[in-house]
């Protein structure tokens, strides 16, 4: 399998991308599954190859060519493309809202009509995300609870979400209750799907042309996934969205094992969700990381499976724990992480952190949740809340350069979303509230988060990160 794996991102760094669509294996057509199933595999976020090439717009015209293939597995009809929102006004609006009311039905109700109630009268809904935390709600509740949530709304906006740790809504954060985040983008299309393997999720072949010639014609394609802990191809299924959509920006992050992910009136416990958008928007990513880069950059000179072997020729740990000796005491208290540098980074990353599991005998040092790749640049780094703090305080003038208030005219025409890592700094979503007060946000803590390390890049799966994304409407003509 593994080898299969390190095969398939050869052929996508050569921007196969017909490579790509004829892997395309079709979703379950199963609704709601009562549990994870006790032999799924490990998630393991793996790194792959961040290319993109026009060659996206071929293999979307292939498409259809490979579709017979999989007519033996029987498919549910993927959601279409949405027409523009019908609200007679072109401005975008955003809302959110937080309830803990001790039903769930009772809290998504209250939630729903407070971001009606802050949603211009005109406008209707184009998309929603939905998080519930807690255990106080029934299963079946829950299951149910994206489907109330459009027919409260009435307009039948593309939505997704899920059961996380805690989210954020309103003008707080809760461990137990419901939040959601309400954005009403006339003239945006939405598509939503589901994933269960690595390939491209089932769309049909015109939809993936309509988003492939977007992302080429200078529209924004902007996508929110959310993937099942047990799901170890979602790293994949990043890659592709991006081989096929290079413009494209995705959002989003991993969910506890077993937990419901929504997706429209559907829900389920195994695979992806996501949600695809398209249109004359901006998205603007930005991304407070956690651990602070210490010692020298290394290459990356063996590796095994998940396991670092050596590091500039010489076995990894020895060398590694030169480097921690060599660190001030005060970083050598710090819990203590290894930066992999992300596909196409330089020397100096930038560089997506795992754990370290465990050290073997050979001196080699295991990784979590990292495809490793020879030649990548390496460096220690350590979980320091104090540099994290300073570092988040530079991303929040950031996002208020990039949220633009001075050139629009509602206080909530700019909207954001946050997945932030549930070991981090909880403070992110009321310090991102103090210096934009008038953008909604909306979000959950997460397992894992994903974001782009590099502008143009695709998403991986990130650790110990904040994860922002802001929603506005194009402000010039292009």
């Amino acid at each position: 399998r593994g080898a299969g794996r390190r095969d398939m991102s050869r052929r996508i760094a050569r921007g196969a991308v017909a490579a790509c669509v004829n892997a395309m294996t079709p979703v379950s057509s199963s609704s709601v599954s009562s549990s994870s199933s006790p032999a799924a595999a490990r998630w393991r976020g793996r790194r792959g190859p961040a290319t993109g090439t026009a060659t996206g717009l071929q293999s979307c015209r292939e498409l259809a060519s490979t579709t017979g293939a999989a007519a033996a597995h029987p498919l549910p009809s993927p959601s279409p493309p949405s027409p523009p929102s019908p609200s007679s006004s072109s401005r975008y609006a955003f809302a959110t809202a937080i309830s803990r009311a001790p039903a769930l039905e009772d809290a998504v109700a209250e939630a729903v009509a407070e971001c009606r109630r802050r949603l211009p009268r005109d406008a209707s809904a184009t998309w929603v995300q939905l998080f519930v935390s807690g255990d106080a709600y029934g299963d079946d509740d829950v299951r149910q609870a994206g489907a109330k949530v459009r027919a409260l709304f009435g307009s039948s906006p593309a939505l997704i979400g899920g059961v996380v740790r805690a989210c954020v809504g309103g003008e707080g954060q809760t461990t137990e209750g419901v939040s959601i985040t309400a954005a009403s983008m006339p003239g945006a299309h939405t598509t939503t799907f589901r994933a269960t393997v690595g390939a491209l999720p089932a769309l049909d072949a015109r939809t993936w042309t309509t988003l492939a010639k977007s992302s080429a014609n200078g529209d924004t394609v902007g996508a929110v996934v959310l993937a099942e802990a047990s799901f170890s191809d979602v790293d994949d299924v990043l890659q592709r969205l991006h081989v096929v959509m290079p413009n494209s920006v995705v959002l989003g992050g991993v969910l506890d094992q077993g937990c419901v992910m929504f997706v429209d009136d559907d829900a389920y416990t195994e695979g992806a969700v996501g949600m695809l958008l398209r249109g004359d928007f901006e998205l603007d990513t930005h991304i407070a990381h956690g651990a602070r880069p210490v010692g020298p950059v290394m290459s990356l000179t063996h590796a095994q499976g998940g396991a670092v072997l050596e590091l500039d020729d010489s076995p990894a740990h020895p060398l590694l724990l030169e480097t921690l000796e060599a660190l001030p005491e005060q970083s050598k208290s710090m819990p203590v992480m290894l930066g992999i540098g992300a596909h196409g980074a330089e020397a100096g990353g930038p560089f997506i952190c795992r754990d370290i599991l465990s050290v073997g005998e050979s001196g080699g040092v295991e990784v979590a949740s990292v495809e490793l790749e020879e030649g990548a640049p390496v460096q220690l780094h350590v979980r320091d809340a104090a540099w994290a703090t300073e570092r988040a305080k530079e991303v929040l003038k950031r996002c208020v350069t990039s949220a633009k208030i001075e050139d629009l005219s509602s206080e909530n025409s700019v909207g954001a979303l946050i997945f932030a890592c549930g070991h981090t700094n909880r403070m992110h979503a009321s310090n991102f509230r103090e210096h934009l007060p008038n953008v909604p946000l909306g979000g959950a803590y997460v397992r894992g988060e994903f974001g782009p390390l590099m502008a143009g890049g695709a998403s991986s799966v990130l650790s110990h990160t904040s994860t922002i994304g802001i929603f506005r409407k194009r402000a010039t003509a292009r």
